[in-house]
């Protein structure tokens, strides 16, 4: 008398198993769901002429004008100034530095150091980075370097002092400092597999 009780039990059972196997709904208890984009600002090369910038700022392609000079304090060596523009060509939007890097011929890769008042190792330099706003002339929000990104450097791969010329490429992640003026601008920040070359100006 029980068993056709257990038999359609058993039936019903693997009919609904069957329903919800086929329903077409992804299993998330295996697969979870992919975190959700981070918005990245991307802004305006500006003039590249004398110098270009180009990779990735977080997952979204990237673009800069590379401005280059002999330091200001030591000849011997140069500050490179990465910068983009708001659509009008001449609002600054990014302003992203790397200072006291060595004049000396061949490749260099250097790492970063925090403290812009210490005196930096022979393989170090100084990196910051910066928003700005209104018509470029306002700071937004800056940022610190992240120590914790073990793949940050910055590897000159060419200085031709007679044709004034420079190419590197780097890897640098920031994080912003708080409170954040501007909800839009990311917590945090990579530059990644970029390359740049600039005129090295007098």
């Amino acid at each position: 008398m029980k068993s056709p009780a257990y038999l359609l039990l058993a039936i019903l059972t693997i009919l609904f198993w069957r329903c919800e196997k086929e329903s077409g709904f992804p299993d998330y208890t295996s697969n979870p769901l992919p975190p959700t984009p981070v918005y990245v600002p991307i802004y305006e090369p500006g003039d590249t002429s004398l110098g270009a910038a180009c990779g990735l700022k977080a997952t979204q392609q990237w673009r800069a004008s590379v401005f280059c000079k002999s330091a200001f304090l030591d000849s011997s060596k140069i500050s490179i100034k990465i910068f983009t523009y708001a659509k009008d060509g001449y609002s600054i939007r990014e302003f992203l530095t790397f200072n006291a890097i060595s004049k000396k011929e061949g490749e260099r890769q250097y790492s970063f150091y925090i403290d812009p008042y210490a005196t930096p190792m022979n393989d170090q330099v100084y990196s910051s980075y910066s928003i700005w706003t209104s018509d470029g002339d306002v700071l937004e929000d800056s940022y610190r370097l992240d120590t914790t990104d073990t793949h940050n450097k910055l590897i000159i791969t060419k200085i031709d002092l007679p044709n004034k010329r420079v190419e590197g490429k780097f890897h640098v992640s920031y994080d912003i400092k708080e409170p954040r003026a501007s909800p839009i601008n990311p917590k945090e920040v990579t530059f990644s597999e970029c390359r740049f070359w600039a005129t090295i100006r007098d």
